[in-house]
């Protein structure tokens, strides 16, 4: 009798694993914990009953303040203990990106930014890549302002009617922090690149236009190519030889 009982449970078990087996691989059948299997996670720009930061009724939220990706900021020592390298890699924690204060920013982006990226022939040649797909267009193969989008080829005036200024007559005013700024965020009728090209980038861009400009180096001067750099030791060392 015993014997079965233990027969009889084994099958009432098994029988009632199977009951919850579903035939259909998309339907699993019965859900033991069913807040579990069916989230109610909002997908990323799902409706949602609390607006978010710019006040839209979206899932979506902005990430928190002064907060970078992880692997943002580059391994290199001379970048991390320099504030004024980093500030390139944080500035979209403390820029707002309004026109209104496009003035004010620029004028502190001069002063916080500086250049992190040596100046080197591979920066450059990148840089010229870079700005033949992005820029061009508009600033044109000499940085003139008379991109195709601004002058026609028959000489006429094209679509965009806000003439960039010339390279050589407008980038020794200003400095790098400025450049860097307008190229991220854009001003006036620019608009920015942030979204498109990374940190490196941008700066390899700023090399290469400072380069059609006629200008090698940072503010400071201290930006001389490497390539420079090494044919200067090379010669002062075949003079002490």
């Amino acid at each position: 009798m015993r014997k079965q009982i233990i027969q009889v449970a084994m099958v009432s078990a098994v029988i009632f694993l199977l009951s919850s087996c579903g035939f259909d691989p998309k339907k699993p059948g019965r859900v033991y914990m069913p807040d579990m299997t069916y989230s109610n996670a909002l997908e990323t720009y799902s409706p949602s009953d609390i607006p978010n930061e710019d006040g839209y009724m979206v899932s979506t939220r902005k990430p928190v303040k002064g907060t970078i990706p992880r692997g943002w900021i580059p391994a290199d020592e001379r970048i991390r203990t320099n504030e004024s390298f980093l500030a390139s890699y944080m500035a979209k924690n403390y820029y707002i990106h309004d026109a209104a204060y496009w003035d004010e920013e620029y004028a502190k982006a001069a002063s916080t930014i500086k250049d992190p990226l040596e100046y080197t022939d591979e920066n450059k040649a990148a840089g010229k890549k870079l700005y033949s797909i992005h820029c061009i267009n508009c600033h044109g193969a000499a940085g003139n302002g008379q991109g195709n989008l601004v002058v026609l080829e028959d000489g006429s005036d094209g679509p965009y009617t806000a003439v960039p200024p010339d390279y050589k007559k407008r980038l020794p005013e200003i400095k790098d922090g400025n450049i860097f700024y307008s190229v991220s965020y854009g001003k006036g009728m620019m608009g920015g690149y942030g979204y498109s090209l990374s940190v490196t980038e941008r700066w390899q861009i700023i090399h290469y236009i400072k380069s059609i400009a006629g200008i090698e180096g940072d503010d400071n001067g201290t930006g001389a190519k490497a390539a420079d750099t090494k044919a200067d030791a090379a010669k002062d060392a075949k003079k002490g030889a």
